[in-house]
């Protein structure tokens, strides 16, 4: 499923930061940034690989890379407004594959509805905010 979402993401212009992982590492320990550049440096196959906007939002919803955290994570996209193709498509398709996980999709889903809109901000500008306050403000659990 991870596979199928980072074709996706390569077919539509997924937004890249200018700013690499060293940099990312070096902000604060609590902030967005650094939070994002650990992801990275653990998770990332790329020689330098570069945030990008669902990296973000994979750190601020959850920081897991499972099929289904992936597929809950879209499930929380969607109940905060973001109404993508690519979003709809893992949805319908993680719906049909992990059939047993639909209670846990639907708690994603509305825990997405109870959260401020958050998935259309600029968030390489956030950066260097402190990622409990992000959390805290916009109410992303």
């Amino acid at each position: 499923m991870v596979a199928i979402t980072n074709l996706i993401d390569t077919l539509i212009d997924n937004k890249k930061a200018s700013v690499t992982m060293d940099e990312l590492i070096s902000y604060p320990k609590d902030t967005l940034g650094f939070h994002v550049g650990n992801f990275l440096f653990n998770h990332s196959h790329d020689a330098q690989p570069q945030p990008e906007m669902i990296d973000i939002l994979r750190v601020l919803i959850n920081e897991e890379v499972s099929d289904k955290e992936e597929i809950a994570m879209h499930f929380y996209l969607f109940g905060n407004g973001d109404l993508a193709l690519k979003n709809l498509f893992v949805i319908l398709t993680g719906s049909l594959l992990y059939p047993f996980k639909l209670r846990y999709f639907y708690k994603r889903y509305k825990d997405g509805r109870n959260a401020l809109r958050f998935y259309d901000l600029n968030h390489f500008r956030m950066l260097h905010l402190p990622l409990a306050r992000i959390k805290d403000t916009f109410l992303i659990r």
